[in-house]
């Protein structure tokens, strides 16, 4: 089994073929298959999100990434990281490949000044961050379709919209499940382990981003809420102008329809009959319009 191991001596990624020295390990779950701890590690955590023991964490935690959708564009996806720490020196992270390769690139960076120590709370941090820099990307863009729904003539973008609201409801809920995560395991943490304060650390700031998160999410819910209603009132509009001038077409047609018909009627043989038939028909379609002017049936 290769990983992609940190050598702090050398201050680069290399290949090793354990992960039982001390260090930093970055695994894919292919990778972790293959061995028999890791193997058990990610069965473990499949069915518990939380292991502490003395200095030892495992800790299961969903992480925000982008993808590109071919329906709806930049969408949001939950993915999920395992975070093993057995000891201070020693640091196991289990996870997708464009995960690693983002933590790898992204994440961390200035490993050589950094303590071992600080590693699990930097992790931690960019996890949380994840959730606010997607929610910051969705925003953007919930923004753009809004200006492009004002003269759009479909129901793409608004679909889009529906899905961006979407993919930030579940970024609340998934930084909400790390917030319980992390108060679960502050709380199983001895207080005197050097875990403790790096989790009661992640733990407030966790809570500062779902705040923000939620804030977010609550207002743009709140403007799609009222652009539905913006869109259904238009509909009502066009609706209702339709069906008065089909209610004007229609008096036309109810008073000459009964001439047409092979039954005996009043002044049917008068020689004025059609024009006052016409004038009766035009004062009377006159007078609904300037009625129904009045009250804007005609306003869209």
């Amino acid at each position: 089994m290769a990983t992609r191991y940190y050598d702090r001596q050398v201050g680069d990624w290399r290949s090793s073929a354990s992960c039982a020295v001390p260090g930093l390990f970055l695994i894919s779950p292919e990778q972790a298959s293959s061995c028999t701890e890791l193997r058990n590690l990610l069965r473990h955590s499949e069915d518990q999100r939380l292991y502490c023991k003395d200095e030892e964490i495992i800790l299961r935690l969903p992480v925000a990434l982008l993808e590109e959708d071919a329906r709806f564009g930049t969408v949001a996806r939950v993915s999920h990281l395992i975070v093993q720490r057995d000891s201070p020196g020693r640091l196991i992270i289990i996870a997708e490949d464009n995960l690693l390769t983002t933590l790898q690139q992204d994440w961390i960076r200035g490993l050589q000044q950094n303590a071992r120590g600080d590693l699990l709370q930097r992790i931690l941090l960019n996890i949380i961050y994840s959730h606010e820099r997607v929610a910051r990307v969705l925003v953007d863009r919930l923004q753009e379709l809004r200006m492009a729904l004002k003269t759009s003539m479909s129901n793409r973008e608004m679909r889009q919209i529906m899905a961006l609201n979407r993919d930030l409801g579940e970024l609340v809920i998934a930084l909400r499940e790390i917030g319980l995560i992390l108060r679960d395991a502050l709380r199983a943490t001895p207080g005197d382990t050097s875990t403790y304060p790096l989790l009661d650390a992640a733990l407030r700031e966790q809570r500062r981003m779902e705040d923000v998160v939620n804030l977010v999410y609550e207002r743009y819910l709140t403007v799609t809420n009222a652009y539905n209603g913006i869109i259904q009132n238009n509909a009502h509009t066009v609706m209702k102008v339709m069906t008065v001038w089909l209610a004007l077409l229609m008096i036309p047609i109810a008073f000459i329809m009964p001439f047409h018909m092979n039954t005996f009627l009043p002044l049917e043989h008068w020689h004025y009959l059609w024009f006052g038939l016409i004038a009766y028909v035009f004062g009377v379609t006159l007078m609904f319009a300037i009625w129904a002017r009045k009250r804007g049936f005609f306003t869209m």
